[in-house]
């Protein structure tokens, strides 16, 4: 995302992530979010199985004309009109009919009773005529029995429905029999019966149970055209309960709104938490920097520089670690166009310290590692200045044991960490370099020890670590990995280890505070005044600082007081 933050559109996609992250506060943070979006997962189930646990389903599988009926020919003939005497009259009757096939089912989570109803179900179908009707496909033969008892027919919704289905089997038989003239319908003059809906009264359906109600119909009024398709039902259960006609298909139902809802919160959710919105307590300013000097730290500072950058789309920030004597040069030669860009990182207070702007960062810790063949845990500091000096030669003439050449890795000159070895431990500059694969003095043969050089911190310990007798010195973090691989061994100094609540006290001498400089002090407002401030007292800066092994220098109640001594 970074590419697109620091593009043009940079400032909508800021304002966007931004309006992200208030919504997702707006609705409570990340957790009452999470748990929204698991309620609207489980509000479906809840429905189904709590809310409305009682629910009756039905569908019409089949709803047209029996099918039955005479065709005319190609010439327009009607082949009853020929036919058998009578065959007129069935051809009229069946014309007009139709068949209604309805599945009934109880799709929710407990049975249902008659109780449960507060308004049978019924259905009407419209201007059609109810002629007979019939249960098919019954889970059981009991709730096909049961079905067929409850049956009752109506000619009106209004009005009560007395007739059962044998008053319908009974009438049909009779209406057949006029309508063809049989014995039985000869000199009868019953009224035609007008049953418009059938109701399922005393309706029972366990858990899971179905079945088919079959209904014949026949148009009300003569004619030609098209049968009627209207099918309507009513009925209502008591409380939450739910009649669900599952061929009608809705739009809007609560599980697909629990889903778009779910998809909605979860796209923010993870819009917000994938590129955090800008945080308000930086400063940000637009503009490009340039860090330069010492390596102890510049890793730490390239990952505080990073954090800047994903809030300040539209800052550049550049780190190059050429020890703190180079960064030191780099920004006391720059011209004055120049020098506003650039910041150094500096291991200690630099010589050049009131020619320049200085701001103290972190306090940094150094030690005397040695080789664990060694067999040291602590030395004199008179000891490292004879070794550096070459009246020790031979691990032998320290502790006293077998024979083992000591070899002396340091750093380059422009070494801050040197520079403060020197000044702080040694009182004096280091011997001359002899060597420079670190195990003879291939380089000067003359020379009264063996020393050699590397560029970095990290390089002299793996080579202290890999070569028999070597001693060194290095920064904390650098050391911390190889310390527990046991690889080499930490020194005490005269029996001293660095503690900042007694600092002064311990008298442990190899320690510094890591500054910044700039060649005047930066103009509020500008990028490097701005990342100074954040580098130095912003919370998120002083985690990586921490979690680097370094301790930053501002507090909230000010400047620590190893940070003032130095």
């Amino acid at each position: 995302m970074n590419w697109f933050i620091h593009g043009r559109r940079g400032g909508v996609a800021v304002a966007v992530l931004e309006l992200l992250g208030q919504l997702v506060n707006f609705l409570g943070g990340v957790g009452p979010v999470l748990f929204g979006i698991a309620l609207l997962l489980v509000a479906p189930f809840v429905d189904r199985l709590v809310l409305r646990r009682k629910r009756i389903s039905f569908r019409v599988l089949y709803n047209s004309k029996i099918g039955v009926g005479p065709e005319r020919l190609s010439d327009g003939s009607d082949p009853t009109e020929t036919g058998p005497p009578g065959l007129h009259q069935v051809a009229q009757l069946l014309e007009r009919m139709s068949i209604v096939v309805i599945r009934l089912r109880n799709s929710g989570s407990y049975d249902i009773d008659p109780d449960d109803f507060d308004k049978p179900l019924s259905f009407t179908f419209g201007g059609r005529l109810v002629w007979n009707a019939r249960v098919s496909d019954a889970s059981t033969g009991e709730l096909r029995q049961r079905l067929r008892e409850g049956l009752r027919f109506f000619p009106d919704e209004n009005k009560p429905a007395r007739d059962n289905l044998l008053t319908v089997r009974q009438r049909l038989i009779d209406r057949l029999a006029r309508r063809l003239g049989g014995p039985q319908g000869q000199g009868q003059d019953l009224p035609e019966p007008t049953w418009h809906g059938v109701r399922l009264a005393e309706l029972t359906l366990k858990r899971g149970e179905k079945a088919k109600l079959v209904v014949v119909l026949r148009e009300s009024a003569p004619g030609e055209g098209d049968i009627t398709k209207i099918v309507r039902h009513t009925g209502k259960l008591k409380d939450a309960g739910m009649i669900k006609d599952e061929g009608q298909t809705r739009r809007i139902t609560l599980p697909r709104v629990s889903i778009a809802l779910v998809a909605v919160l979860s796209a923010l959710l993870i819009a917000s938490q994938l590129v955090q919105p800008p945080d308000r307590s930086i400063a940000c300013a637009s503009g490009t920097l340039r860090v330069e000097g010492s390596s102890v730290l510049m890793a730490t500072m390239k990952t505080i520089a990073d954090e800047y950058m994903r809030t300040c789309g539209d800052a550049r920030i550049t780190t190059k670690p050429n020890g703190s004597l180079g960064g030191v040069r780099t920004v006391l030669e720059s011209s004055a166009a120049d020098s506003g860009g650039l910041l150094a990182l500096s291991d200690g207070k630099s010589n050049y310290h009131d020619q320049l702007h200085g701001e103290r960062l972190a306090i940094v810790v150094y030690f005397v590692v040695v080789n664990t063949g060694v067999g040291l845990t602590t030395i004199g500091v008179d000891d490292l200045r004879k070794i550096n000096n070459g009246v020790w030669t031979d691990w032998k003439q320290v502790r006293g044991k077998q024979s083992l050449p000591i070899r002396i890795i340091s750093r380059n000159q422009n070494s801050g960490t040197r520079q403060l070895f020197e000044h702080q431990v040694l009182g004096t500059g280091e011997n001359m370099l002899s060597s420079d694969e670190c195990r003879q003095k291939d380089r000067n043969r003359s020379a009264p020890v063996i020393r050699c050089e590397r560029d970095d911190n990290a390089e002299i310990i793996r080579q202290i670590a890999a070569i028999p007798g070597a001693i060194g010195y290095a920064d904390a973090p650098s050391v911390r990995d190889a310390r527990r691989a046991g690889s080499i061994t930490a020194l005490a100094l005269d029996g001293n280890v660095f503690d900042a609540s007694t600092v002064v006290e311990s008298d442990y001498p190899f320690w510094t505070v890591e500054y910044l400089y700039t060649r005047t002090q930066p103009k509020p407002g500008s990028l490097t005044a701005d990342f100074l401030q954040f580098a130095r007292t912003h919370e998120r800066a002083q985690l990586r600082l921490s979690e680097a092994g370094f301790r930053p220098c501002t507090t909230k109640e000010g400047l620590l007081e190893p940070c003032v001594l130095r």
